[in-house]
């Protein structure tokens, strides 16, 4: 009976140990099945894909497209215009409200027709000096090259955004890897401590200390975890895809050294790359080529017009071929004030636009000497936070061999372990700053195009 009972025992215990098998089996399958596609992105795939799904830059395109059109439109205004054109009518006509005489032996009647009249016309014109249109196509051109460098501005503001974005989303990551690999370290120090306390070395105060830094260290997890879920959602924001599509970063936070150059060089650099400066230089020029317009309106306009074709009663009948040419000159000689007008605003706007590229240029100094201020500044922060973490390390391997040996409570132990956490963070962000530096150098100098972690 006994061993009947040990039977159905042993059967039962076999059961209940498939059936959870199975169980967990399947939802490691389940979960196997579903565990989404994580894509690995580095800082160029990004950039590239913030540029791809960027809205605003297709408005900026579009801008470039506009002004490229209305150069078109006021270069066509210097070119030649031909047009053909051709009329069938049949007229009557009264003499006398021409300013014939009512003479009755000329016109024994006053009204004459109807008759028919045919005229087909091939007109040739073209401008042969008009100061106003060249200067305003040479207006024109200015604004397509600030369009271009307004575009090209927009392209490097993308690049800076996804880049500071893409660094933060590092930090955050290196935080958690960080209150990881902390937390670890606690559950060390609590098994110690538990290890001690059999041995009868520590007591239950050491156990409850090392036991309460878990607790914190596990909280400080879940806090790295939510700020780097965060910092993806920001990330996936700027490259255009979807807050639920999951990404890991294949380009890892590292300290590379970018050497600092001399403050009155990087501003030569500066202002020589810098698209902004570059796009009001040409807003300068189209300014410049408005005012020469509106200062050109006292001058003469001169073209020459030409035409020829049948001309006859009716299409095919008493026609004849007729031509015309001739030369036209207009000069404005009252105009009630409208170009002293055209000037004043022509020039008010030069004026404009000298301002703002001054003002942008004490910019771009003030954004070079800030930039290499902070490269400089988080260059010794990275090296200072090196020495320091390499010394809470020494002091923590000290700390715990000296509780292993009994001669001190893990209160050592737990302050050793707080310095060691702090100084990681303190590397961790100071290589994130600098990285940011690097950054901001690349923007101020104009050669974020082409930066690279």
């Amino acid at each position: 009976m006994k061993l009947f009972n040990c039977g159905c025992k042993l059967r039962r215990l076999f059961f209940s140990w498939m059936f959870w098998v199975s169980m967990i089996c399947g939802l490691v399958f389940q979960a196997h099945a579903v565990e989404p596609y994580i894509q690995s992105i580095s800082l160029k795939e990004a950039i590239d894909l913030a540029k791809q799904h960027n809205l605003q830059l297709g408005l900026s395109q579009e801008r470039v497209e506009i002004a490229r059109a209305a150069l078109d439109e006021s270069r066509s205004a210097l070119g030649p215009r031909v047009s053909l054109s051709a009329s069938q009518s049949n007229l009557s006509t009264n003499l006398r409200a021409q300013g014939f005489p009512n003479n009755t032996a000329l016109f024994p009647s006053s009204v004459l027709g109807p008759f028919n009249s045919f005229d087909a016309r091939l007109s040739l014109t073209q401008t042969l000096f008009n100061p106003v249109q060249s200067h305003r196509t040479l207006s024109s051109q200015g604004q397509l090259l600030f369009a271009q460098h307004q575009e090209s501005a927009f392209l490097d503001q993308i690049v800076a955004a996804t880049a500071l974005a893409y660094v933060n989303a590092q930090q955050k990551s290196a935080r958690l890897d960080a209150a990881l690999a902390n937390l670890h370290l606690s559950q060390e120090l609590a098994v110690l401590a538990h290890d001690q306390q059999k041995a009868g070395i520590a007591t239950g105060v050491d156990v409850a200390r090392s036991e309460t830094r878990v607790s914190q260290d596990q909280y400080y997890v879940t806090q790295a975890q939510s700020q780097r879920d965060e910092s993806l959602i920001r990330l996936k924001r700027v490259m255009g895809l979807s807050s639920r599509a999951p990404i890991a970063l294949s380009t890892p936070l590292e300290l590379n050294r970018f050497p600092i150059p001399n403050l009155e060089n990087a501003v030569a650099e500066a202002t020589s790359q810098r698209e902004e400066l570059k796009a009001l230089e040409a807003q300068v020029q189209a300014a410049q080529e408005a005012l020469n317009a509106a200062d050109s309106e006292v001058l003469p306009e001169i073209g020459i017009h030409a035409g020829i074709g049948p001309s006859g009663v009716n299409a095919g009948q008493g026609v004849y071929t007729t031509r015309s040419i001739g030369i036209g000159m207009t000069i404005p000689l009252i105009t009630s004030g409208e170009l002293s007008a055209h000037h004043s605003r022509a020039y008010s706007q030069f004026k404009t636009a000298k301002l703002q590229q001054e003002d942008a240029q004490r910019q771009v100094e003030e954004d070079v000497a800030l930039a290499l201020l902070s490269l400089q500044t988080y260059e010794e922060q990275v090296s200072a936070a090196k020495k320091s973490l390499e010394l809470a390390e020494r002091l923590l391997e000290l700390s715990r061999d000296r509780f292993k040996a009994g001669v001190t409570d893990n209160l050592e132990v737990v302050d050793a372990l707080t310095a060691f956490e702090s100084a990681r963070a303190r590397l961790i962000d100071a290589t994130a700053e600098y990285a940011i530096a690097r950054v901001n150098t690349a923007a101020a100098l104009g050669t974020i195009s082409r930066f690279e972690l």
